[in-house]
């Protein structure tokens, strides 16, 4: 996931860099964008990876002809997602502006659950973990000094995500083994560049956000409780690349 996130940050800011060397224009668009009505409001796209961190209990258990075993949980197939947000921006100085960014997003991990015995893991199940939250991101974007119509940024703050699919029935039959938790919050950090152009501005922008809880929930479906209890801690993380039209 790590390696990943390098490569992705590689290569926007290469991509970015290259876009601003390409042509440098002479003319402003909308010069008086930075000082004139101190809130503005568009909308957002983007798509995003789903991860989880996951602690694994070890937990050795004896079967009844005594052989010991374990259980562990591995994320696998990570399928991009989609995200969609409204967009409200308060300048609060030239530089930093104050942005809450409530909307939508979803995406899907998948869980495989392995049992280990005499050093030997076999996969017993697989499960599809699908996430729909409502968002609720709260940050603060730092602006560098604006570069004919380009103006890099930094971003901090935190997300308060309500997940909807953690209110789905847990059934085996249907593949619904463990669910998260129904609410988490996340910090956020990342970059982005804005681009000015003839009547909106556009931006593109990249951040890491990680949950701060425990995001596995206790409950679990019949039948099921060797699986739940495989997994001690298990943390939210996302990757979520968005174009700002604002």
């Amino acid at each position: 996931m790590k390696r990943f996130v390098l490569i992705v940050l590689f290569s926007f800011i290469s991509g970015s860099l290259l876009l601003a060397q390409i042509k440098r224009p002479v003319i402003l668009n909308d010069p008086d964008y930075d000082v004139s009505k101190p809130l503005k409001f568009g909308f957002s796209l983007g798509l995003n990876i789903m991860d989880l961190d996951i602690k694994n209990s070890n937990k050795t258990e004896v079967a009844e002809d005594g052989t010991e075993f374990q259980y562990f949980t591995d994320v696998t197939n990570i399928t991009p997602g989609l995200n969609v947000n409204a967009i409200c921006d308060l300048r609060l100085t030239e530089n930093l502006h104050l942005r809450f960014l409530p909307g939508y997003s979803f995406g899907q991990r998948n869980l495989d659950f392995y049992r280990i015995e005499n050093n030997k893991s076999t996969l017993e199940t697989s499960m599809k973990l699908e996430s729909s939250f409502i968002e609720l991101p709260l940050s603060i974007k730092y602006l560098s000094q604006r570069h004919n119509n380009i103006r890099p940024y930094l971003i901090f703050g935190g997300n308060y995500r309500i997940d909807l699919a953690a209110y789905k029935r847990l059934k085996v039959e249907n593949g619904v083994l463990v669910r998260l938790q129904k609410s988490d919050f996340y910090y956020e950090v990342g970059f982005g560049i804005d681009f000015f152009l003839n009547y909106f501005k556009f931006s593109t922008e990249i951040k890491w956000s990680a949950g701060i809880f425990n995001a596995i929930s206790d409950d679990y479906a019949e039948g099921a409780e060797n699986y739940r209890y495989a997994i001690d801690k298990m943390r939210s993380q996302m990757i979520v690349i968005s174009f700002h039209f604002e």
